[in-house]
């Protein structure tokens, strides 16, 4: 019988970066993954860190990452292109507008680094934005990188350390016993652990229900595409018009947005993939705020699953029964946040204890949510969140 010190289920940005900590750390790590490594969100971001100044619950762990990020190249031994050159936030219409005045009232409850910006600091930041800008949240923080080249980084460093990732091997039970957990069966047979990270994303549910624990998140797929390489345009990253959208170094427009999907998750079926009105209304929004990219080409789409939680934010919940069991959703904020986040659920999982400011993010913050709860707010399969 194969026995690890941990075993992270998930090969995504998070379940790579908890790895690689853990194996520094000289513990002996397998990761699991039902698919390719990083082939589901992580490699499907925009690559943004949100400084997450809308949830005060996340924003001290965004602040680690921030500062994380800086030195991750050398820490890695492999580029990411991280880029820390500001982020934007525009209104194009009267009602974005009028959102994003509340989004900075909501943010300067966390940060002072925000600031409310006229139409034209806006397209002097980005200048080939819409004439029909009206105004913009700005920060010099934050930043960007290579969603593609972030995961490959993580995924080698982990490697390199003999670390293990096993592909097309999902985790079909968590076994437990004597109220701790166990390690996992897989396909191929069991595989022993005193602990057990899951990392999972939307399949994080399905996989810890047997044990009878709920864990609440919603799988939503997201469309993204990116262009053929332009000249230069702008450095700063961009969120206007339900998009987020960067410029690449080779020059492509990256971007992603809504409007989203609901799907269902199993513990280790796959989820639909692009749809093409979904890409054309992302297309079509693009070109409303940047007139001038009408005839630029699309190079590919494709699309990833979210795991969207109650309260969009974060959810780290060490599990007292069966104990060494520990899972997690970025609910979205993954890709940023994996940083700071693998600090967390290293420790925790080697340690039992942690340093990094998660422990307003366990699950005991859900404790009046409704059974039924995506059903009432109709976050459920084929339903758009337009």
């Amino acid at each position: 019988m194969e026995t690890f010190d941990l075993i992270v289920v998930g090969a995504g940005i998070v379940g790579l970066s908890t790895a690689w900590r853990a194996r520094k750390a000289g513990a002996r790590v397998l990761v699991l993954d039902k698919g390719a490594t990083a082939y589901e969100a992580s490699s499907r971001a925009t690559g943004l860190l949100s400084l997450c100044g809308a949830s005060p619950l996340e924003a001290p762990l965004a602040q680690e990452a921030e500062k994380l990020w800086d030195r991750l190249d050398e820490d890695l031994g492999y580029p990411t292109e991280w880029s820390q050159k500001g982020r934007l936030w525009v209104a194009i219409t009267p009602a974005e507008l009028d959102e994003l005045k509340v989004t900075f009232q909501t943010f300067q409850r966390t940060y002072d680094d925000f600031e409310l910006v006229d139409a034209q600091t806006c397209r002097s930041i980005v200048p080939p934005l819409t004439p029909d800008t009206l105004g913009g949240l700005y920060t010099r923080r934050s930043g960007n990188a290579n969603p593609q080249r972030t995961s490959q980084a993580f995924a080698w460093a982990f490697q390199d350390l003999g670390g293990e990732i096993r592909e097309h091997t999902p985790v079909l039970e968590i076994l437990a016993e004597g109220g701790k957990v166990k390690g996992v069966r897989t396909p191929q047979g069991e595989v022993h652990a005193a602990s057990v990270v899951v990392c999972a994303g939307a399949h994080a549910a399905p996989l810890l229900a047997p044990l009878g624990l709920e864990f609440p998140v919603a799988p939503v797929r997201f469309d993204a595409f990116v262009t053929t390489p332009l000249p230069p345009l702008f450095e700063a990253a961009l969120v206007v018009h339900g998009l987020a959208v960067r410029q690449t170094l080779r020059g492509n427009i990256h971007l992603n947005g809504g409007p989203h999907e609901w799907v269902e998750a199993g513990v280790a079926n796959d989820m639909p993939k692009p749809v093409t009105p979904l890409v054309r209304n992302i297309a079509k929004r693009l070109i409303e705020v940047f007139p001038s990219l009408r005839s630029a080409q699309m190079l590919r789409s494709w699309s990833g699953i979210l795991d969207v939680t109650p309260d969009q934010a974060t959810v780290v919940h060490p599990f007292d029964t069966p104990s060494g069991l520990i899972a997690c959703s970025s609910a979205g904020h993954g890709f940023g946040m994996a940083p700071s986040l693998s600090v967390a659920l290293s420790d925790l999982a080697l340690h039992g204890k942690t340093d990094m400011p998660v422990a307003a993010l366990t699950l005991d913050r859900f404790g009046k949510l409704p059974k039924d709860w995506r059903r009432a707010w109709n976050w459920q399969a084929g339903n758009y969140n337009t």
